[in-house]
């Protein structure tokens, strides 16, 4: 028997090594941050997923290119060699609601049945011998075929509206003109020509009407100085990639919350509850891990889109860094209470998931709010996702600063803290 050495019998397959009783909290985040960055699906659901469907997104929101014409399409149909047919174009082509479409027949169950196909917004029909009709001193009207019961319908009806009263202040001008004149000209018998000619009524309809192509009043949008060309031209990728940033920062949640979860199933939580960390400085271990992950990854989103998509998160860049934090520490908490709720891996994918399309559709990650309902937008906008793509918006879209996040980063910390409560309770009673 040698005594010089001392032989080691070997462990056991399978056995665990024992939690080293000087572990800290800051050692628990380290060793929470080093298994997500072995899991290489950990690293696809925090940056290169969230990047795919940002390009993805914001391509179909607009990308780079210039802003689609959202207009209303109409038609202007009827009489085209009447002089109120080219009028009443001119003025459709001035309008910033409608627009104008040639279409592919002048049929009028053609015109009709592209109203009721949703083609065409409306069609609006020119009597013949409209303006002729106007001169001899009656009041015409013009048809117009829309379809009221839809909201573009409606809006293109008001605007059509709007222009045909313009059309008809043109008509009045031209009549004042022509009753001034023949009340000026003198007479020379009963049976002489109208001293104001159709041809000098016409002269003077159209350059009332060429006037009206101005706005008359007009609301002025003022837009933050700060905002350069570039970030206004950032097109969709200034809504798409805060709203991916949220969608996959609750998604890649799941690593986090599952750290948690086998945590407790292998009883590694029972053997650290025998050491010198107490419960507080467990939970707040796991919760730096999540929220360093979720800050890490919003920080590297933030950069790339700004670098690479020219979304200008960085003009206010306090503003910028607060919403991060604060969103962070609303998203870390949410893991928390995922991982210490759920009973098992798969369990805590699925609140992951499901919390992931929650709210990120009623953070209007899918499609803006301002294109949903009044009551959707109200639900919406009492929820978390909103508060953070609001925010971040406030920034990138509207030039905003610090005192215009202030508000949502109020709520979201209010919000994670009563998360962070929950997982706490939650916490005690599984440890008690």
């Amino acid at each position: 028997m040698d005594h010089g050495h001392v032989r080691r019998r070997p462990r056991p397959h399978g056995t665990t090594v024992c939690v080293a009783p000087a572990m800290t909290a800051i050692d628990l985040t380290i060793k929470d941050l080093t298994q997500i960055l072995r899991d290489r699906k950990s690293l696809m659901f925090i940056l290169i997923m969230p990047i795919v469907f940002t390009l993805l997104f914001g391509f179909a929101f607009g990308g780079y290119g210039a802003p689609a014409d959202t207009r209303l399409p109409v038609v202007v149909a009827g009489d085209t060699g009447d002089p109120a047919h080219a009028a009443f174009i001119d003025l459709v082509e001035s309008s910033a609601v409608v627009r104008l479409v040639t279409p592919a027949s002048t049929d009028d169950q053609a015109l009709r049945a592209s109203v009721r196909d949703s083609k065409v917004a409306a069609v609006v029909l020119i009597p013949s011998g409209f303006l002729r009709a106007c001169y001899d001193g009656t009041n015409p009207l013009l048809p117009c075929v829309v379809d009221v019961a839809s909201t573009s319908g409606t809006t293109a009806r008001n605007e059509l509206a709007n222009l045909s009263a313009r059309l008809t202040s043109a008509v009045q001008a031209a009549r004042m003109t022509a009753a001034i004149f023949s009340d000026s000209a003198p007479t020379t018998g009963i049976n002489e020509s109208p001293a104001f000619t159709f041809e000098q009524f016409t002269s003077v309809f159209r350059s009332a009407a060429a006037a009206w192509k101005a706005q008359p009043s007009a609301v002025a949008i003022t837009v933050s100085s700060k905002l350069t060309e570039q970030q206004r031209t950032a097109g969709g990728f200034a809504h798409a990639s805060p709203s991916m940033m949220l969608q996959f920062s609750i998604a890649a949640l799941i690593s986090a919350a599952g750290i948690v979860v086998e945590e407790r199933k292998s009883r590694t939580l029972a053997r650290l509850m025998t050491t010198r960390l107490s419960r507080s400085g467990i939970l707040l271990g796991h919760y730096c891990a999540m929220f360093t992950q979720v800050f890490a990854q919003l920080a590297l989103l933030i950069l790339f889109a700004a670098v690479v998509l020219r979304v200008q998160y960085l003009h206010a860049p306090v503003a910028t860094l607060l919403v991060t934090i604060c969103a962070s520490a609303f998203v870390a908490a949410l893991g928390l209470l995922i991982g210490v709720t759920s009973r098992s891996e798969e369990q805590a994918i699925a609140f992951s998931l499901i919390l992931m399309f929650v709210l990120a559709g009623l953070g209007g990650a899918w499609v803006p709010l301002q294109y949903t309902g009044a009551v959707f937008q109200r639900v919406a906008r009492a929820t978390p996702g909103a508060w953070i793509v609001d925010a971040y918006e406030n920034v990138v879209q509207r030039g905003l600063g610090v005192s215009s996040v202030l508000l949502s980063c109020s709520l979201l910390v209010a919000c994670g803290a009563a998360l962070f409560l929950l997982a706490a309770l939650r916490f005690r009673r599984q440890s008690a």
